[in-house]
This record gives C-alpha cells, sequence and structure tokens, in this order.
C-alpha cells in the first residue's frame, strides 16, 4: 500500500464500524457483511482516509476479483449499497474520491488494473462524474422515501382499488410477522429473476448472514390462517443515522397465487408500516432494468410505481489505477473479458 494522500487498509473493526456507523453508512458497508463475504471466499480490502492529524474522514471497502490473469477491485459484491462513506464537505469528497485509484500499486502479486464502484447516492455520484470516471448505468433503485411519502398517501393516492382490495383480504386471513427459521421461506418458489439468487438461496448462506448481521437481518413472511406460508424476502436494516435510516428488501419469493389477490402486495405494504413504524425513513425495493423488454418482473415494478417510488440511477464507475497498464490491459483481448473490465 502507498502511504501517500492518505489512504491506508484498515484491519481494525471497531474503528470501522464507528466510522461507517457515525457517517451514514449502509448494512452493506459494515464490517459484518465483510465477515459474510470473506466466508464466501471473497478477499477483502478496507481503505480508510486519514488527514494529516490522524482523523478519518473516509471509508471505502473493496474486495479483489480476478479477470483471468489481472484483478479490480469492487465495491461491493452482491450489493446495493457501496462506494465511499465521507465525512466533511463536497470539496473534501472530490479530493477523496480522486486520490482513491492511487491508494493501490500494480504489482505481480496483486496486478490490480482497476477499482469498480457501484453507486447511486448524491453527491457521490455527481462528483465521480465530473471527475470524469467512465461510468454505466447498470440499473435502477427503487428507493421510497417515507418523509415525503407516507403509508397514509401510498394507500389514497398510489394503490388502486384492487390493491387496496388485496390488502385487506389478507388482513382478515393472513399475518405478517418475523421468522427465526427461514426454512418455510426457502420451500416458497424460487423466482429465476432473484438479484441474489447465486447465494442468497446456496444452502448455508442465509443462516451465515443472520450470525453476522445478527438483528440487523429479518426473514419477513406472510403466513395464512391455516399455516401456509404464501410470501416472504429479507430484511436488512441500515445503521440509524440523522439523515434517516434505510431497510434494503432483499429476494422475494412467493407460493402460486390461487386467488386473484397478490400476497406480495401485502407483503410490501406490511413492510412499508413496520419500517414508518419503526422510524426507518428509506425503504430500497432493490435495483431493476427497466430497458429490459424480458423482464418477468414487470408487473411487479409497476407495483412499486404505484407507491410513488421515482427510480434512481444506480452506475458503474471505472477508477484505473493506472492509465497505462488499465489500457494495456484492455487491448489485450485473451486478458480482458466484458464482464471484467470495462
Amino acid at each position: 500500500m502507498k502511504g501517500a494522500v492518505g489512504w491506508s487498509e484498515c484491519q481494525d473493526k471497531n474503528i470501522w464500524d464507528d466510522f461507517v456507523t457515525n457517517n451514514g453508512g449502509s448494512a452493506y458497508h459494515l464490517w459484518a457483511w465483510r465477515e459474510v463475504l470473506e466466508e464466501d471466499d471473497h478477499k477483502p480490502l478496507y481503505l480508510v482516509y486519514r488527514r494529516p492529524d490522524g482523523k478519518i474522514t473516509a471509508a471505502c471497502p473493496f474486495f479483489r476479483r480476478a479477470g483471468r490473469h489481472l484483478q479490480y477491485l469492487e465495491s461491493l459484491p452482491d450489493s446495493d449499497a457501496a462506494g465511499p462513506v465521507t465525512s466533511g464537505s463536497d470539496h473534501d469528497l472530490s479530493e477523496i474520491v480522486s486520490t482513491l485509484p492511487k491508494s493501490v500499486e500494480f504489482t505481480l502479486s496483486h496486478p490490480i488494473v482497476a477499482m469498480r464502484i457501484k453507486a447511486y447516492q448524491e453527491p457521490l455520484v455527481s462528483r465521480m462524474k465530473a471527475l470524469g470516471f467512465q461510468s454505466i448505468q447498470t440499473s435502477e433503485i427503487f428507493d421510497l422515501d417515507l418523509w415525503n411519502r407516507s403509508p397514509e398517501h401510498i394507500w389514497n393516492n398510489g394503490f388502486d382499488k384492487h390493491d387496496r382490495q388485496a390488502v385487506k383480504y389478507y388482513e382478515q386471513r393472513a399475518s405478517f410477522s418475523f421468522t427465526e427459521d427461514e426454512s418455510d421461506y426457502l420451500a416458497l418458489e424460487r423466482p429465476d429473476w432473484s438479484y441474489y439468487q447465486g447465494r442468497l438461496f446456496r444452502p448455508g448462506f442465509i443462516p451465515k448472514m443472520k450470525e453476522k448481521l445478527g438483528e440487523r437481518l429479518k426473514v419477513a413472511m406472510v403466513v395464512a390462517s391455516g399455516g401456509a406460508t404464501l410470501a416472504g424476502f429479507l430484511m436488512l436494516i441500515d445503521p440509524p443515522n440523522n439523515a434517516g435510516s434505510r431497510v434494503h428488501l432483499l429476494a422475494v419469493r412467493h407460493s402460486a397465487p390461487k386467488n386473484i389477490h397478490s400476497a406480495v402486495t401485502f407483503l410490501n405494504w406490511k413492510a412499508i408500516s413496520w419500517a414508518n413504524a419503526n422510524g426507518i425513513r428509506y425503504v430500497d425495493f432493490g435495483a431493476y432494468s427497466r430497458n429490459s423488454s424480458s423482464d418477468p418482473l414487470h408487473a411487479f415494478h409497476r407495483l412499486k410505481e404505484r407507491f410513488e417510488i421515482t427510480p434512481v440511477p444506480r452506475y458503474e464507475f471505472t477508477l484505473p489505477t493506472s492509465d497505462v497498464t488499465y489500457s494495456i490491459a484492455r487491448r489485450i483481448n485473451r486478458i480482458t473479458k466484458p464482464q471484467d473490465l470495462r
């Protein structure tokens, strides 16, 4: 690691979590998520930016990802929220982000040619674009702001008659609850569209998440009065902060419908009501590609739009650690692949 510009590796869990939780970091930024991914054979590199007086003003988690011969750093695998967490002014943010690629060296043991950062939060996105980093829009995030759209407003103005009927139908015939045993949730139909299907539904991964994340991870389900599980998803809860905390809804699963009313509508409504009652500002419904004509979740996305959510573009930024090395790597066809280097 280079000692210049204030970036260095952090290997202290307490120092890392103290900064992240006090500066608006997400659950994905916590050390616990690092431990989840580490056990899945990912190799971490967690960086902090220090001022001359030693105070930390930024933290950025990465994991090494390998191409055929070269490596890149990704922030973060299997995560909707990633990139640097910062304190201070917008000017500080520009300086911090601009120096980030200089914090690593290309070596034979670690041939890192670029950093890739997924981001949708402002002002981070605007600053990275202004700095000229290459980016592509990969998806859009459905992020419901309950400070601007209360459940009552959604009920009266967002939901149509059929949505309200679905909620009333299941209010009388089912319950919304959290469970310690995810087996019933996993027994539900596995939707092929799940963003997390490669990992979350692999045996042992959800118990690993529960062990590391504790109360920040909840398994929410809709259970019929007769005992049958109808729908469920995972809820990942961010640390509280002054700007408003967030809950991430992951990997919806459901049983085959036996009536015209959707248990997923009821599940979403109860999750929104729970978040509002517990002082959580944002409900993250996840990412999707609006331009996909074959998207089997079209009806589900339309439901989210009834919550009057304005989709937020999510970008993937590429930060070459060396313009020369990165340019050469892109030209070597046997090394570079579209999914590895852009």
